[in-house]
């Protein structure tokens, strides 16, 4: 690619000539460039197009939303609001939650944290190292990737605790605790999932472990479903999977498909009841924005729509048997999926640009692959996706 400059950011980069591509239409799963060539997308976008990249159904309650009110006041209660927020709970089987509204997931994750900090008047997070939530300072210093060093961070919020893989890794939780000092700890906050981190998760007994920590010295759990929720590991939200009562779980990406900046943190009943009687001093001018609630809209439509629930059902078998096909291969090391994500760690290093080149559009960092393609895939482009993958790695020199 030609060295242009631009009169904007690229992000997570150093600014000169930076991996880009143009854009010129979306179709579907596919992206199409000015120049014509097609690329399919295995890792919706950045894991917030999960239903394409222009579905109808949230492209007409957003035009809908436009013709009647595009935008509100954060008090302001308009067509929608209220129902699609009681719909929202219903579908996450939460229906003794109540939702604060946000713009996108580290604004979600920000709000969590002061969520947690206020009702415990306790400062310290328990956090993973390999994790991300977000690209706000509250969310960098809960992160432990390497996105973490690269700011001046708020010293002394976050202590790591163990991997859920490594040995005795609840019973040395709970001594980090017992050191720390239970009456300084807020929250854990944990991906139920890790997603750009390489496809992490815990085993039932390490959840379990957790849950008995969390009640054992009255620390709130947060589950950071980002990644996760609306049916991306499968299930409506990846906490589903391991029997979790959180007490605030954070959502974004997923929750609009991408179409609109938005996020939601939905509280447990004991939280929001607090604010009966105290203050929230957590607001933002584009609260509850109304596109995104339309967006949602859309996305809880689609999400519980028995068609969908059987493709999604259906195309996570393909996309196993596609992950399982990988093992054969010699530039593969291993590999790790749950529902519709996936790492692929290699024993070659292959950039980004090869991929674009065979035409798909993913994640990548190092030797590691992340796959996360939208869950509206068709069989039929999801094996033409793999085969695409496939033949970027054989033809490696």
């Amino acid at each position: 690619m030609e060295e242009l400059e631009y009169p904007f950011f690229f992000t997570w980069v150093k600014q000169k000539n930076p991996l880009r591509f143009s854009i010129a239409s979306v179709d579907g799963v596919k992206i199409y460039t000015d120049t014509g060539h097609e690329l399919i997308d295995m890792s919706s976008i950045s894991y917030q197009a999960s239903f394409g990249h222009n579905h109808p159904t949230i492209i007409k309650y957003m035009k809908e939303q436009l013709d009647t009110v595009p935008m509100s006041a954060p008090r302001g209660i308009f067509p929608g609001k209220t129902e699609v927020t009681h719909e929202l709970l219903k579908y996450m089987d939460k229906k003794d939650g109540k939702i604060f509204y946000t713009t996108g997931g580290a604004e979600t994750v920000e709000n969590a944290l002061k969520f947690a900090r206020d009702i415990t008047k306790r400062k310290i997070v328990l956090a993973r190292q390999t994790s991300y939530h977000g690209a706000t300072l509250g969310a960098l210093a809960a992160t432990g990737d390497w996105r973490n060093k690269a700011h001046m961070i708020p010293e002394n919020w976050v202590v790591r605790i163990p991997e859920p893989h490594e040995p005795d890794a609840i019973a040395r939780t709970r001594e980090i605790i017992l050191q720390t000092g239970p009456d300084k700890i807020a929250a854990f906050i944990l991906e139920t999932i890790t997603g750009g981190n390489g496809v992490y998760a815990g085993t039932q007994e390490w959840w379990d472990g957790i849950s008995e920590l969390c009640r054992e010295f009255g620390i709130l759990l947060i589950m950071d479903e980002v990644i996760c929720g609306f049916g991306r590991t499968g299930l409506s939200f990846g906490y589903m999977h391991y029997n979790v009562k959180p007490d605030i779980i954070c959502l974004a990406k997923g929750i609009t498909g991408g179409m609109v900046p938005f996020g939601a943190v939905w509280t447990s009943e004991p939280i929001h009841t607090y604010y009966m009687n105290n203050v929230l001093a957590n607001g933002l001018t584009n609260y509850a924005h109304p596109m995104g609630i339309a967006a949602l809209k859309g996305v809880l439509e689609i999400c519980q729509d028995f068609d969908f629930q059987k493709h999604l059902e259906h195309i996570s078998q393909v996309f196993k048997r596609e992950m399982e096909s990988l093992r054969s291969m010699k530039e593969v090391e291993t590999i790790r999926y749950h529902g519709m994500l996936a790492a692929v760690d290699l024993t070659v290093d292959i950039t980004w640009k090869r991929f674009f080149d065979n035409g798909i559009h993913l994640a990548t960092q190092n030797k590691r692959i992340v796959l996360a393609p939208p869950l509206i895939i068709t069989e039929k482009e999801l094996v033409e996706g793999m085969n695409r993958f496939k033949n970027a790695l054989k033809d490696f020199e």
